[in-house]
């Protein structure tokens, strides 16, 4: 074996070795990869409420007649989901239990997302979820007080990275396109109501149809209106809701089924709207906010114009006529050059 061989060999052995000695470093511990031992299962018992909190902000989210977050009304499942990304979670290996590490894994008490999950008002759940880990589709877990940290995979590293308002339920009007067979507007002053009967919608009271294409808009935006997202409660209590548009949407036996205002937004970047009946307000784009606003130009078809031939056809007339009479003097006149 040459000396130059020889080098090689031992420079890749002492790089082995130094890799080893980092890696053992920075977990702490050497040999076979060390298992999680606990996980973040349930065992079955259902969730009474789940706090994350962050040094950015803190997410409470609590069942009753429905699930809430932060006071507000949460996405109907919310507490189903935290369910089964718990039990779907899988802890894997040691990653580290050196607790100078903690920061750089992001599971410190103040760079983690402190997860705390309760059920029959006891404490079942507390593990600090941190920065997304090396090498896996996944993040940093870590029990209050313990110095191990181990990787954790599945969608509860992107639930607990969720902010208040990606809780918050959006849809502003849940309604079956069916079931609506009447629209209401008011435009300060000005009232349009529309109506769908056997043969389609009209504007009333003069019953003119309704172009059909425009309504159609106005519907399905209506059926399954829902927000971007929400005014921030320094903003909705400053705005004065004038001027406005308002809309009522009206079911089967002329029930109001919803009653929505809006008020555009500044910059012409979209609109706030209120549902009649709740406080909040939602933030809705400009285009369906634009779909669902119509005046009576928007919706009856504009009279059709007269057609070519039709024109063409009260300009001949006269000339035909001229010329009959042209003809006729022509037979008075021939006698009586003879």
């Amino acid at each position: 074996m040459s000396n130059r061989l020889l080098k090689t060999l031992l420079g890749l052995l002492v790089g082995l070795l130094a890799a080893w000695g980092i890696a053992r470093l920075v977990s702490g511990s050497g040999g076979r990869p060390e298992e999680a031992p606990f996980s973040l299962g349930m065992g079955g018992a259902a969730i009474d409420s789940a706090v994350i909190a962050s040094s950015e902000d803190t997410v409470r989210i609590a069942a009753g007649v429905g699930w809430t977050v932060n006071g507000f009304e949460a996405i109907s499942d919310a507490g189903e989901s935290l369910e089964r990304a718990l039990e779907e979670a899988v802890v894997g290996q040691l990653a580290s239990r050196n607790p100078e590490n903690h920061g750089r894994l992001g599971v410190s008490e103040q760079e983690g997302r402190l997860l705390s999950v309760y059920s029959g008002g006891d404490e079942k759940l507390s593990v600090i979820i941190g920065g997304r880990a090396r090498g896996v589709r996944g993040a940093y877990v870590r029990r209050p007080g313990a110095d191990e940290v181990y990787t954790v995979q599945g969608t509860i590293v992107g639930l607990v990275s969720r902010a208040v308002d990606d809780w918050r339920e959006r849809q502003i009007l849940s309604v079956t396109r069916g079931d609506i067979v009447g629209i209401e507007y008011e435009y300060g002053d000005t009232a349009i109501s529309l109506a769908r009967d056997s043969t389609g919608w009209r504007l009333l009271p003069a019953g003119m149809a309704v172009e059909e294409t425009a309504i159609s808009s106005v519907v399905n935006q209506l059926s399954g209106l829902r927000a971007i997202g929400f005014a921030a409660d320094t903003v909705a209590d400053t705005l004065t809701w004038e001027p406005a548009a308002r809309v009522r949407v009206v079911g089967p036996g002329e029930a109001v089924v919803g009653e929505l205002t809006f008020l555009e937004r500044a910059e012409d970047v979209g609109y706030y709207v209120r549902r009649a009946g709740t406080p909040v307000v939602y933030t809705l784009s400009k285009y369906s906010g634009d779909q669902i606003l119509k005046r009576e130009d928007d919706l009856v078809p504009e009279p059709a114009e007269p057609s070519e031939s039709s024109e063409t056809g009260d300009v001949e007339e006269p000339v035909e006529a001229a010329d009959t009479a042209a003809t006729a003097d022509t037979a008075v006149a021939a006698p009586q050059s003879g």
